[in-house]
């Protein structure tokens, strides 16, 4: 007899928000899984009950995919978003190239939510979800599926941090990889202390002033979007000009004036915005002033995010920066073999030829 699932996915979505709250009356039921299921509470603080063995799953939202290749699960994913654009060479993807190559299940985005009829016909056993809590009942309803709301965020600080450490054993829970999560927060913690380590000590007289542009956010963006709080200058011992900006925006737009008024001396820009940075000071020959600009202190660095955050990225942007305005401190790292580390770790690939290269990253920008 056809499982519930079955009977819905062939009946189409439309039938699905009619038969959502009937499942013990549909006549075939499969009730086994729920006499084999265990509670978990997710990151919207939702008890939601799971298989206790996982091994169909799909990510559906802004970052969610990434997770899962993080808990090195890719193998148990049967479904995902139609990503398009710099997500596609995005590090999970690079390093998990036929992930592309599974039925879509609808598209990517800043607003994704999955598409039910889609998710269902490649019967996941969970659906892991960031985006829009309000969304998370519909999709469970309309999808019959268990949905684990994960809370994702930037790991700037302590706090956040712990966030996504939360995310990760929430995760390795689900998919009994604990160990897996346990080793990505080791490592984590361990790397963050090395690049503290380094910059302890630095006064706040010699702490070298920075600006950090053209950062993606919910799309592309040029050299005037910058980020109040940017993780690799805060553990690599930077003063971030931009931190004193009277917004609590993840993502913020300065006027030409406020950045020539800062004047930083080194600036950071993401790679694959270089395009964009170079028309802005076309356009604005204003910026050529920036002593940055004026003495070649302008580096590019890898995406910091795309489709959510990088972290492997951030990571190794934090070493980059340091190895520029702190030489002294940052001298014996090489760089290739940090980058290379931080993704063999995270994502079981070296990655940096396929990072670096594609997205102009790592070096001077002669933007004069």
């Amino acid at each position: 007899m056809k499982s519930r699932r079955s009977f819905l996915g062939a009946v189409g979505a439309t039938a699905v928000m009619g038969l959502s709250g009937c499942a013990e009356v549909i006549p075939g039921s499969d009730t086994s899984s729920a006499r084999n299921s265990r509670a978990v509470t997710d990151g919207y603080d939702r008890t939601v009950s799971v298989p206790e063995t996982v091994k169909r799953v799909v990510a559906v939202g802004p970052g969610a995919l990434r997770q899962v290749a993080y808990l090195d699960a890719t193998d148990r994913v049967v479904g995902v978003e139609q990503e398009t654009g710099s997500i596609l060479t995005s590090p999970y993807n690079l390093a998990n190239p036929d992930l592309q190559d599974h039925q879509k299940i609808g598209m990517a985005g800043p607003n994704a939510g999955g598409n039910s009829e889609q998710i269902l016909a490649v019967n996941p056993d969970v659906i892991f979800y960031y985006g829009e809590r309000s969304r998370v009942p519909t999709l469970q309803s309309q999808t019959d599926t268990p949905v684990v709301g994960l809370d994702i965020v930037d790991f700037v600080d302590r706090e956040a941090r712990e966030t996504m450490f939360e995310t990760w054993r929430l995760l390795g829970d689900v998919l009994d990889e604990r160990s897996r999560a346990g080793t990505l927060i080791t490592f984590v913690e361990d790397t963050i202390a090395d690049l503290r380590e380094r910059a302890d000590g630095v006064t706040e007289d010699d702490r070298e002033r920075a600006y950090v542009g053209a950062i993606n956010y919910k799309g592309a963006h040029g050299l005037a979007t910058t980020r109040k709080q940017f993780a690799p200058f805060r553990w690599s011992g930077v003063e971030n000009v931009a931190s004193t900006i009277d917004s609590d925006a993840a993502s913020v737009q300065v006027s030409t004036e406020r950045l020539l008024a800062w004047d930083p001396a080194t600036m950071f820009v993401s790679g694959v915005n270089v395009g964009r940075v170079r028309e802005d000071v076309a356009t604005n020959p204003e910026y050529e002033s920036l002593a940055a600009i004026e003495t070649d202190e302008t580096y590019s660095i890898l995406p910091h995010a795309s489709y959510h955050h990088n972290y492997g990225s951030i990571l190794a942007n934090a070493y980059f920066v340091g190895k520029r305005v702190s030489p002294d401190r940052f001298g014996d790292v090489s760089l290739e073999s940090k980058t290379k580390a931080i993704f063999e770790t995270m994502l079981g690939d070296p990655l940096f030829e396929s990072l670096t290269d594609p997205n102009d990253a790592y070096q001077r920008l002669d933007l004069q």
